[in-house]
């Protein structure tokens, strides 16, 4: 049988290295020796989407096309303009919102008369304050840990998870006992989330796939931030590095979908990807963002070879999915 987890992986060698250049031993080495929550919030304070896949405009609209039938709109107005087109005084919760783009593009329909922001990392909450009052939009944003805060038995009519819901552990007992209550009968939960193997345990067939997929690439869409180190391999995470370097990436995320399933009505639910180019273009993804024509093609190349892997598989490492709350439930 073929192992499917790693304690450690050679790719641990290389990121700790590749991080240690970048940001130096003594920052690093802070890390470990903080509480967990607090491990989790440093990790998000110091963190920088320099050169992860969802930074690469030609992905948001191959996304956005998958949700709603056109590169040019989000997810965001998408969900606006087909549930809450006839409706006001709205009231909305984002749930690890980091710096909070999200709200931001609901906000900014109109229709929201309370939208609060929550993330566990004080420097990103700062961050969307900051921006919030820059757009001129009414937004409370709140920094600490989601389980220790009160809502007063408030309700939401919308509350949102983007990259978020993944880093909840128990995610069927935390949406059962935390955000079900928090919801209006009929409310709606909008997931945009990571649904793929437990602690980022890429499977033999992704690895082999996604390897084989490098190979292919010229050489000047390899190299790393760093601008002359060279992305040679992909490898899965070791178990022991993903603990200490942030506890709460992924602990349950291979039950996700089948949690949101569980305990509401499924309105939508759309298959993603991110089966082979979460991995593949992670540290090489700066690489990808310019508009001519060899990137472009390329980029279309890629996304239909995941596309082809995901249709051999049948099953998406992400989904975008809209979830009711029933009165019947």
């Amino acid at each position: 049988m073929t192992k499917e987890t790693s304690l450690v992986s050679v790719g641990d060698f290389l990121d700790v290295y590749y991080k240690v250049k970048q940001k130096g031993f003594l920052q690093l080495a802070s890390l470990f020796n903080l509480s967990k929550n607090k491990r989790v919030s440093a990790k998000w304070n110091q963190y920088q989407s320099s050169s992860d896949f969802w930074i690469i405009p030609a992905l948001q609209q191959h996304w956005n096309t998958l949700i709603s039938g056109n590169p040019e709109v989000s997810y965001e107005s998408y969900v606006v303009q087909k549930y809450f087109h006839n409706k006001t005084n709205l009231s909305l919760l984002s749930i690890g919102c980091g710096e909070g783009k999200h709200e931001r593009k609901f906000a900014v329909s109109g229709l929201f008369s309370k939208v609060i922001g929550v993330d566990i990392s004080k420097d990103r909450i700062e961050r969307a304050k900051q921006s919030a009052i820059e757009n001129n939009l009414k937004i409370d944003y709140l920094a600490g840990d989601f389980h220790q805060m009160n809502f007063n038995n408030e309700s939401f009519d919308l509350i949102l998870f983007d990259s978020s819901l993944h880093h909840f552990n128990d995610i069927n007992g935390f949406l059962k006992n935390e955000i079900s209550p928090l919801l209006k009968t009929e409310g709606i939960l909008v997931a945009n989330e990571f649904c793929g193997p437990n602690r980022l345990q890429w499977k033999k067939e992704q690895l082999d796939f996604a390897n084989d997929l490098l190979k292919e690439l010229p050489k000047k869409y390899k190299t790393l931030i760093d601008g002359k180190s060279v992305k040679r391999k992909v490898y899965r995470p070791g178990l022991i590095r993903m603990l200490l370097v942030d506890p709460s990436e992924a602990p349950d995320s291979a039950r996700l979908k089948n949690a949101l399933q569980n305990n509401f009505k499924v309105l939508e639910e759309k298959k993603l990807g991110w089966n082979i180019l979460h991995i593949l273009l992670k540290g090489i993804a700066h690489n990808f963002l310019k508009n001519d024509e060899e990137t472009n093609q390329l980029l279309a190349y890629l996304i239909n070879k995941e596309e082809e892997f995901v249709e051999r598989v049948g099953e998406a490492d992400s989904i975008f999915g809209v979830y009711q709350k029933s009165g019947l439930k």
